[in-house]
């Protein structure tokens, strides 16, 4: 292997521990997200029917799509799924 591709591959790895910890910090926040929104009160009438909870979600998605494109709107309703405070593990 040359110096070149030695280095090059020292750098996938040290980039690859890097994307490990970050999808470790994720999982942590998505945790606390979770947390926080279990200690919210429960709505006063179901989801489904409440207009203001409509627009939440609009809200919601839209700023993630604002911020990551198309997809964003796909990774807003995973975190709202995986954080929805009836959720269990």
């Amino acid at each position: 292997m040359t110096t070149n591709h030695a280095a090059a591959g020292l750098t996938g790895e040290l980039r690859l521990d890097q994307l490990e910890r970050l999808d470790d910090e994720i999982i942590a926040l998505l945790a606390r997200r979770r947390a926080m929104a279990r200690e919210l009160p429960a709505p006063a009438r179901g989801r489904a029917g409440d207009p203001d909870f409509a627009e939440t979600v609009r809200g919601i998605t839209g700023r993630y799509r604002k911020e990551l494109g198309g997809a964003g709107e796909l990774v807003a309703r995973a975190v709202m799924v995986l954080c929805d405070p009836g959720r269990r593990s």
